[in-house]
């Protein structure tokens, strides 16, 4: 069930909280069981999890996207201020940051941080719709 990570996702659960929950799939924890959804960082065990589904993807995300690689493709992200999806081997840092400069081994994001980009994926995504 790994493939649903970094995707918009609705998981209904059983567990007498909210009977529904949406967001971006953050973590799958098979040791732990259970997963982490942004924004919030909302826990739900497996246990509670009754059905996972795609989002409906009117005003989210769609899935075209690129990896960034090139200098230009990091200007035209700042200069657009793009939505950039950060990712850190296997794990989603961020769903949605925005990237205010870059040299040629760091990313500034819009928050401060400063990340290097050897040890980052940047993946732009295109939108459709209103961001949420």
């Amino acid at each position: 069930m790994k493939h649903w990570v970094g995707r918009r996702v609705v998981v209904h659960r059983r567990d007498g909280a909210r009977v529904a929950v949406e967001g971006v799939l953050k973590i799958w924890d098979n040791i732990h069981e259970k997963i982490v959804m942004v924004p919030g960082d909302i826990v739900v065990p497996f246990h509670a999890i009754v059905k996972i589904e795609r989002a409906d993807m009117s005003p989210s995300l769609n899935s075209i996207g690129y990896k960034m690689k090139h200098s230009i493709q990091f200007d035209n992200a700042v200069y657009f201020r793009s939505r950039v999806m950060i990712w850190k081997e296997n794990s989603l840092l961020s769903a949605q940051s925005i990237l205010t400069a870059h040299d040629a081994e760091t990313v500034t994001l819009s928050n401060g941080v400063r990340l290097r980009k050897a040890e980052h994926n940047f993946v732009v995504r295109s939108l459709r719709g209103k961001v949420w």
